[in-house]
């Protein structure tokens, strides 16, 4: 999947309690490429109450600019909600460019920490919002409240186990049809 088109400058420039025009304001790492693939991208979530939102999205915002965090991050607006979901507070994003990679999965769970986010934060796959997949179940890792390591579901251990089998599978055909070219013989003239 292709990444979506990048936020227009207007959608950057409002607070999220403010705006009533757009469902989200964004924030881009400064060297993102927009037009790259992220197949595998994901997102922490932290859920602030409406008192908070200004300030902890700039906050957010100032340390995605700065390169601290993932390549974007984005926070819903007054506008955006949904059904069943909790209207005295909004979804703040903070993106990764693969969930796969616990390194920097955990590179932004702690750069969040040292921001002085001390809530419970979520991570979620872009693949399960595709999927409109949300609330309990939907998340990927989970980190504690305070905490600096994440809770790992059973079913992301199996997904993890799973992608890691198809790359040592994949790199033994590769190796294979590699030996199997440098054997051949040479083409009759």
């Amino acid at each position: 999947m292709t990444c979506k088109n990048a936020p227009t400058e207007q959608q950057t420039l409002h607070s999220p309690a403010t705006c009533m025009h757009e469902p989200w304001v964004w924030a881009d790492h400064p060297h993102d490429d927009p037009d790259c693939e992220r197949l595998w991208s994901g997102k922490w979530l932290w859920f602030p109450p409406l008192r908070l939102l200004d300030d902890s999205w700039n906050t957010i915002r100032t340390a995605t600019h700065d390169g601290v965090l993932g390549y974007r991050s984005k926070a819903a607006t007054l506008i955006n909600t949904r059904p069943g979901s909790d209207d005295t507070r909004r979804p703040i994003c903070i993106y990764t460019n693969d969930w796969r990679d616990l390194e920097d999965v955990k590179r932004v769970l702690n750069a969040l920490r040292d921001l002085g986010n001390v809530d419970v934060l979520l991570y979620k796959t872009d693949s399960e919002t595709r999927r409109q997949r949300y609330g309990q179940g939907a998340s990927t890792y989970k980190a504690l409240p305070g905490r600096r390591s994440m809770t790992v579901p059973r079913r992301t251990t199996l997904l993890l186990e799973h992608h890691h089998t198809a790359r040592q599978h994949a790199r033994k055909a590769a190796e294979q049809r590699k030996r199997l070219r440098t054997k051949a013989p040479a083409p009759a003239t």
